[in-house]
């Protein structure tokens, strides 16, 4: 009986190798997709908050250099609130474009 797994001595080999293909099999169709999709959304919003952290810096960084810039001529009340009138104005300006190049959802 070439089929009784007390006569055949591959019998322990085969059906450790019948397992591991299933279970590989089932790795590569359920854990790696989930690994990379947690992966991506993990980098991703990383991504995402180190850009948000730089265009804060980028922003706080230049208000600073503008109130420095218009210390040179002004006092330091008016730099300040006259820096703050500039940066707000460049925002709005900003603003104003990117909601013209909107598409209504007519």
């Amino acid at each position: 009986m070439p089929s009784n797994p007390f006569t055949d001595p591959q019998w322990a080999s085969r059906t450790v190798d019948a397992i591991d293909r299933i279970v590989a099999f089932v790795r590569d169709r359920t854990t790696r997709p989930a690994v990379a999709i947690v992966r991506g959304l993990i980098f991703g919003s990383m991504a995402i908050v180190g850009a948000i952290f730089v265009v804060i810096v980028l922003v706080i960084g230049g208000i600073r250099a503008l109130h420095s810039l218009l210390d040179i001529w002004w006092s330091r009340d008016t730099a300040v609130w006259a820096s703050y009138l500039i940066i707000g104005g460049v925002f709005c300006v900003i603003g104003m474009l990117l909601m013209r190049r909107r598409h209504p959802q007519d």
